[in-house]
């Protein structure tokens, strides 16, 4: 028989196993607690899994990844998953496709989630977040922007005996006028048979400048994108600096890569394109300069960000690994090498000049970081219906190139359109 003590000694085991096996599960779960990170990731570098892998170690949250092919692929897959009810938790994208989730109601606001989990928004350029805001909300943190600036060959402008690029946005240097006088004088016809060999530039915005009308304080829709303004005089006289560069200096041509074109204004991916030219051995001399100044110094840029989703099971680990890639400086440094666009943070942005120095030694990548409080934010494509004007802006070029119509027919031509898509 067992005893009175026995009887006591077999409870106080029972009650120990059965509080281990209570902690045993305990662990198990939060072990197990799992995000999902939709993007696309399509060429990134290694310091993404690394951060990842990073981020799981420290807090024990695990991050499955998961990859859009492209931008509509990735749109299309983040809607589906979340009429269904299984939203990704975190969302990275650039303001096209960031703004047009936050215009759908399926991002969550982040200023008090932030203020909440100790996140200063001050550290990050009041344009950039001014840029991302809807509404008078921010609906994700920002990583990196993609803004424009002069790529150009050194040996060609050497060759044409000019001066290289200025790299000081904030100086006066390269107004318009000295601009289009640059690129007529690289643009030459080499052998002597009446064809153009060499172009000045090798392109200038998308499809005929329309993203460049900052430069003249122009400015083609309402902060909220309500109403579509293309055919405003500002905007029309705007964009009649730019096209001219197609249809009456005749400067836009060739090929940058192919040492037909001389000046390249481009987002920051060229130094990925650059890098890999460079260690096939298959590279000019090239260097870095600042847009030319019309009315102001303007740079347009697209944004870079991570939302979280409105609907996300769990929102507190969503959020914390959006605070480790946007905010914290181990996270941020390493997603933003991955994500190879011009970072945002301080800690980031000197990082991204010294790997780019290491590479390009005159290169003159600080020119990109220095872009910053000059970018302008082409708001009229920052959200819903932004696919469809970006094809309606290529359709009124192509009338406007052609000779078919004026710059100003070819905007009322669209206008209804426009508005239309903004509506939607």
């Amino acid at each position: 028989m067992i005893n009175h003590v026995g009887r006591r000694a077999i409870g106080k085991w029972t009650v120990l196993m059965c509080l281990l096996l209570v902690l045993t599960v305990s662990s198990s779960v939060v072990a197990a607690e799992k995000i999902t990170f939709m993007g696309v990731f399509v060429n990134w570098g290694p310091e993404l899994e690394q951060a990842l892998a990073n981020f799981t170690a420290k807090t024990g949250i695990e991050v499955e990844l998961l990859q859009g092919t492209n931008w509509p692929d990735m749109m299309q897959k983040v809607k589906t998953m979340a009429a269904g009810g299984i939203p990704p938790d975190v969302v990275y994208g650039d303001n096209l496709r960031i703004m047009e989730l936050a215009e759908l109601g399926l991002l969550a606001p982040l200023e008090q989630v932030a203020a909440d989990n100790g996140v200063n928004l001050t550290v990050y350029p009041q344009v950039v977040l001014d840029g991302l805001r809807i509404g008078g909300r921010l609906y994700s943190l920002p990583t990196a922007v993609s803004i424009y600036a002069s790529f150009y060959n050194v040996d060609l402008f050497d060759k044409a005996g000019v001066n290289p690029l200025p790299t000081n946005w904030a100086s006066n240097s390269l107004n318009w006028d000295e601009w289009v006088s640059l690129a007529k004088k690289l643009t030459v016809d080499v052998n002597g048979d009446g064809v153009t060999d060499q172009y000045g530039l090798g392109g200038f915005g998308h499809q005929g400048g329309f993203n460049m009308i900052g430069m003249w304080n122009a400015t083609d829709v309402t902060p909220d994108r309500t109403k579509y303004l293309g055919t405003d005089p500002s905007v029309i006289r705007a964009l009649e600096f730019t096209t001219k560069l197609w249809t009456e200096h005749g400067v836009v041509g060739g090929a940058f890569y192919s040492g037909t074109a001389a000046i390249f204004p481009a987002q920051p991916v060229q130094l990925n394109n650059l890098l890999t030219r460079a260690k096939a051995g298959d590279l000019f001399n090239w260097s870095l300069g600042i847009l030319p100044k019309g009315d102001v110094r303007a740079a347009q840029t697209g944004f870079h960000s991570l939302g979280l989703s409105v609907d996300s099971k769990n929102p507190s680990a969503a959020f914390e690994l959006i605070r480790y890639l946007a905010y914290d400086r181990e996270g941020a440094i390493l997603f933003t090498r991955a994500e190879n666009r011009v970072p945002v943070l301080p800690e980031t942005g000197r990082d991204y000049i010294q790997r780019w120095n290491a590479e390009f030694p005159s290169g003159n990548t600080q020119v990109l970081v220095d872009a910053i409080p000059y970018l302008w934010d082409w708001r009229v494509i920052s959200g819903r219906g932004g696919s469809e004007i970006l094809n309606l802006m290529t359709e009124a070029f192509n009338y406007i190139r052609s000779g078919e119509k004026s710059v100003r027919d070819a905007i009322e031509t669209i206008a209804p359109k426009m508005q239309a898509a903004l509506e939607q």
